[in-house]
Formats: structure tokens, C-alpha cells, sequence
């Protein structure tokens, strides 16, 4: 114990004349569009500093934390320092040159000490699994990592072996990868190694990580982030997925949030223990939980990608579906455990698609609706390539009016897709005319085309045709393929938007702070009144004319009051969107009063307007 105390502290000393002050390189962590997160470690205990810029003036600065760490917290034979700063408003997109300093002087002298914030795609990263041996099989991978310059780099897990402790993961990770950690943050997910020590507690302490939405006790456990049009989710199969299984953890009931809430075109998962591998691992009881509690989630939302280790080799599933290969669709699972630890042999599977017992990286190129993920071996030859374009999928509700979200949708009308792989991005109609295609993205009605006011990967806004109605076929087309769904067009389906249908004369909504007023004019906006007397062609903006009021008989019903309106028609200026204007009644009763249209028997959401008091009539 003695000797091997000894011998660390002397690769520790040996380590600090390498590069004045600093024991542990600068890396990055956390790296966002608008802010990146600097860390290094000393045995300094000094004023430590960031100094940055994008034209290498280093004109910027920002004081960093120190942490001491003594022995008996790293279990090291001497005391270190933990130096931490956070650079905040950053400019998307950009280069910047950076240096660390303590008490002034240049910790790490290095002219090659950059990095570049997170943009929209095109980017690239790697990913690998199973490194940190000590092995020449390792530092072939990361000699070769480094000379690919990615953008940022996901682990697998089992960053250490035997085990994830201080001196490991100083001597296998921090010093193997410090020229690839000093400008491309590394996002990791721990595995069973990275347990061994201490519980993780080392990989918690040497990693800063997204923690947004996780339980303080869960934090940087598992996590996710956003990477141009990919949402990155990295798990945690180990104690956390333990926990979950015996209903005492979060973390499957925030996966299935996260999920929900991402408005990204890619879901991209990774965590140590892979649901589906062959290889002497496959029976493993992680890897079973991993199946049947993980998988099910994955696949409700439609996640296309699955990134595992644990296995030492490199594999790639068909696309499966509850374990079964499809033809459409499906989830892809890559097992990248060839970091640089002896490897496994890859038993043949019916789901697997492609093996390979090699000491290997992946790099995956991600550029709008494709992604493309080249497997390296240490040779420097690519063992395998595939390119992932997952078809749109519309989800169970189809096709729901834009105002109410149900499925009374009228000819002329606002309505909503919602789904995933809509689009590679989130993109709005620039001018009227309605296009009929935005970014590669189109919607047509019994094989018509369908004006679009805005696409995202998991929405897409119409203009519903104004000479159709009735069942018909409408299909979403991409780039990677088409969805179909069928929707019945009602004559009418008026809608009103909650919050924001009714204003006075001058525009301004009506509020509690600015009530509508007995005897005023108010503006209603709406949609789903259908078809208009005259001729417009949906996605064109209405033109101020009573030739095109809506041909359906319609009621304004206002508390107790049933108002015939003064014009109820296409909204003048806008795509899609009808206008209502009615006066209040003298007599209307103060207080909060519930607002509803009526459009030939058809009546539409309430909304609640409050009315002010007619002095009049008190």
C-alpha cells in the first residue's frame, strides 16, 4: 500500500514539471452554445484564473473555484487542488482560445488550447466504451480520436479498470485523452467499473454535467442535453436503474419526461449495458433490467438510436422493434466496448446485423435528417458504416384543429400534426403565399398540396385546403420517407386560441386589466368556420371584403346573451385565421363571462372574458 501510495505521488510530481503548476490538464466539460464550464487541478493552492477570446487576446476573465482535496477524500498520498470556472455569455457557433492561470501565471502552456461552442448541424462526435487499461490498444484509439477533431465525445462507461478511483482515472483517462479533453467536452455514462470503488463517487466528483430537471441525489448520474438537432440522453444502468426496478429511484419516470418533452428531431440514448449484444456479457442482469424496463420507454417515443459498451467488441443491430428486426422504423442498438481492454468474442444473433471482435472508436456525422456512424479500428480502417434516416411518424391523435387540439378540423382551418422526425428543425413560413414545402418537408390532402405555416420535428402547422372536406388520406413526406394518416374535414369546427381570441376595437386583448365594456365592439379570432362566399385559395391571406364573410350562419353566445354579429369572416392579413365582431350588450352582467362560437349547430371551446361594469345600469 505504502509503495503504490509512493508511486503515485511521484507520477504526480513528475506530472507538475510536465506542465508548470498543473497536475490534471485543463478539460472542458459542459459545454453549451452560450457557455462552457474549464476544470484542472493543481497542487497549487493559489488564485486560479480563465482568460479567453475569440481573437486570442485573451481580453475576457473569469475567476475560478478551488476545491482542496486532502488524501483522505481521493485517496491519494497527497493533497491536491480542484481549480472550476464557468465562461457565460459565449457566442453560438464560435471558436474561442483560452489559457489557465494560478496566481497569474500560465498553468498550461499550450497554443492549442481551444474549443468551439455548440451550434446547429452539420457536427460530428465519437463515442467509444470499455478504455481505460493502460493499454497500446488504448492509446492507439484515443491517438486516433484526437486527430478527428469532433465536436464533443460520449463514453460508454467502464472508464477505469479495475475501478473507478482517483489515481485511475487521473493515469487512464485524464492523461491519455488530454489532448482530446482540452477542446471537445467528453460526455460520459458510468458503468460497473466506474461503481467499483466507491459507489461512482470519484466519476461524480472529476465530471461536470448537465443536471437540469434530475433529483439532487441523482444529479449527473444520468442526464441529457441538446447538440444541434440531436437530443443527447445519457443513463445510468447501475445503481440507478436498480433502484428504479425496486420502485426507489426517478430515473425511468424522468426518462419517459424527458422524452415527452424534447422537441428534437434525433433522441439519441447511451448507457453502459446493452439491451441487445452477443457476447459473454448477453446473460448479464443489468442488461436484462436494461430490456425490459429501458427498451419499452425508447421505443414509445420513437428513439432511433441506442449506444452501448460493455460488451468488448463492436456491434450493430437491424432495427428492432421488442427485440424483432423490422423493415421500417425500429431502433438501431450500436455497442462501441473496444476502447482499449481485452476484447470479447461476438456471438452471431438474429437481430445483430453486423460484429466484430476489434479495438475500435465510432464517429457519427449528423446533417439534418441523416446520420451517418463509421465504426474505426486501431488500424485506422473502418470495420463498418451506416447511415441512419428514420421515416416521419405521426402520432395517435393525427390531425387536430390548431386552436381547440381536438379533431373537428373545417376546410380553410388551422390545424396541427404532431409526431417525430417531422422535420429536421424548427422552421416558419417567411411571407404569404403559404409554401407548400418548407426544408424538404410537405403535407398534401387526398394528393393535394397542403399550405404549411411552420415545421418542427414534432409538429407541423397547416392551412387545410378550403375546397375539401369529408374522409380523405393526408400524408406527411420527408426526406427519409412519408407517414400517412386519415382525417375527416367537418363543414365547420370553429376553435377559439385560450388566452388570446378576444380584443377590443384597437387590437389590445382583453384582460382583468382591460375588461371588455358594455356596449363596446370586440374582435374574436378564430378558426374552423369553413368555407367563405368568394374565392380565395388556401394559404392566401384574406383580403378586407364582406365577399368573403363564412357561409355558415353563426352566433355569438356571451353569458346569457345570444348575439348575432356584425361580420364573421376570413381575418384580413392573415392565412387560415376568421374574425368575428359583435357588440357587447348594454346590459351584460359584470364579472367573468364565458365566450363561445357557434357555426351551424356547431359549437366551439369557451374562453372566459371578464366585463367591466355599466355604470348605467348600477
Amino acid at each position: 500500500m505504502a509503495l503504490r501510495l509512493a508511486v503515485a505521488g511521484f507520477l504526480a510530481l513528475s506530472l507538475c514539471q510536465a506542465a508548470p503548476y498543473c497536475l490534471r490538464y485543463p478539460y472542458l466539460q459542459n459545454l453549451r452554445s452560450d457557455r462552457a464550464t474549464i476544470r484542472w487541478t493543481s497542487l497549487e493552492n493559489g488564485q486560479g484564473l480563465v482568460e479567453y477570446s475569440t481573437d486570442n487576446s485573451f481580453s475576457s476573465r473569469v475567476a475560478a473555484q478551488v476545491r482542496e482535496m486532502p488524501p483522505e477524500e481521493s485517496g491519494l498520498a497527497y493533497t491536491y487542488y480542484k481549480y472550476h470556472a464557468v465562461l457565460t455569455g459565449l457566442a453560438a457557433g464560435t471558436e474561442y482560445s483560452y489559457r489557465v492561470l494560478i496566481d497569474e501565471q500560465n498553468a498550461a502552456p499550450d497554443n492549442e488550447l481551444q474549443f468551439r461552442t455548440r451550434a446547429f448541424s452539420p457536427f460530428n462526435f465519437l463515442v467509444f466504451g470499455d478504455s481505460g487499461v493502460g493499454s497500446a490498444e488504448q492509446m492507439r484509439v484515443a491517438q486516433l480520436m484526437t486527430q478527428e477533431r469532433p465536436s464533443l465525445v460520449l463514453h460508454t462507461g467502464d472508464i477505469v479498470y479495475p475501478y473507478g478511483s482517483f489515481q485511475g482515472y487521473q493515469l487512464r483517462y485524464f492523461d491519455v485523452y488530454r489532448n482530446l479533453m482540452k477542446r471537445a467536452p467528453f460526455f460520459p455514462s458510468p458503468g460497473n467499473h466506474d461503481y467499483q470503488a466507491d459507489g461512482a463517487w470519484s466519476y461524480l466528483t472529476i465530471h461536470d454535467l448537465p443536471v437540469e430537471d434530475v433529483a439532487p441525489v441523482d444529479q449527473k448520474r444520468y442526464y441529457s442535453y441538446d447538440w444541434g438537432n440531436v437530443h443527447f440522453i445519457a443513463l445510468d444502468s447501475n445503481t440507478p436503474l436498480r433502484n428504479a426496478m425496486n420502485g426507489a429511484g426517478a430515473m425511468l419516470n424522468w426518462l419517459e419526461n424527458d422524452l415527452r418533452n424534447t422537441r428534437q428531431f434525433w433522441r439519441v440514448a447511451y448507457f453502459h449495458h446493452p439491451p441487445y449484444a452477443g457476447g459473454p456479457n448477453e446473460r448479464d442482469t443489468y442488461s436484462a433490467m436494461a430490456r425490459s424496463r429501458i427498451v419499452p420507454i425508447l421505443e414509445k417515443y420513437g428513439v432511433p438510436l441506442v449506444l452501448n459498451g460493455h460488451e468488448h467488441s463492436y456491434q450493430r443491430t437491424h432495427p428492432l422493434r421488442a427485440g424483432q428486426p423490422v423493415e421500417e422504423g425500429g431502433t438501431v442498438y450500436v455497442t462501441t466496448g473496444g476502447g482499449g481492454v481485452g476484447l470479447y468474442p461476438v456471438y452471431p444473433r438474429p437481430f445483430l446485423a453486423y460484429g466484430e471482435s476489434a479495438h475500435h472508436y465510432v464517429r457519427g456525422d449528423v446533417n439534418g435528417f441523416r446520420m451517418t456512424l463509421k465504426s474505426i479500428r486501431i488500424d485506422g480502417q473502418e470495420i463498418d458504416n451506416v447511415t441512419l434516416s428514420p421515416p416521419p411518424v405521426v402520432s395517435a391523435s393525427g390531425l387536430v384543429n390548431a386552436a381547440s387540439f381536438t379533431l373537428a378540423v373545417a376546410p380553410g382551418g388551422l390545424a396541427s400534426i404532431f409526431g417525430w422526425q417531422l422535420a429536421a428543425g424548427e422552421i416558419a413560413a417567411a411571407r404569404l403565399p403559404l409554401p407548400a414545402s418548407i426544408s424538404n418537408v410537405s403535407v398534401t390532402l387526398a394528393g393535394h398540396p397542403v399550405p404549411l405555416l411552420y415545421v418542427s420535428p414534432t409538429q407541423i402547422n397547416v392551412q387545410l385546403p378550403f375546397d375539401t372536406d369529408g374522409p380523405a388520406t393526408l400524408r406527411v413526406t420527408t426526406p427519409n420517407g412519408s407517414a400517412d394518416m386519415f382525417v375527416d374535414i367537418a363543414g365547420v369546427a370553429p376553435a377559439l386560441f385560450p388566452g388570446a381570441s378576444v380584443a377590443h376595437a384597437d387590437g389590445t386583448l382583453v384582460s382583468a386589466d382591460a375588461p371588455a365594456k358594455p356596449g363596446e365592439f370586440l374582435l374574436v379570432f378564430l378558426t374552423g368556420l369553413g368555407r367563405v362566399n368568394g374565392q380565395i385559395v388556401a394559404g392566401q391571406a384574406a383580403p378586407s371584403s364582406p365577399l368573403l364573410a363564412a357561409r355558415a350562419p353563426v352566433q355569438v353566445r356571451f353569458g346569457d346573451a345570444v348575439i348575432e354579429p356584425y361580420f364573421a369572416g376570413l381575418a384580413p392579413g392573415f392565412a387560415g385565421l376568421y374574425q368575428i365582431n359583435f357588440q357587447v350588450p348594454a346590459a351584460m352582467t359584470p364579472g367573468v363571462q364565458t365566450l363561445r362560437i357557434v357555426a351551424a349547430g356547431a359549437s366551439s371551446n369557451a374562453v372566459s372574458v371578464p366585463v367591466a361594469a355599466n355604470p348605467d345600469f348600477q
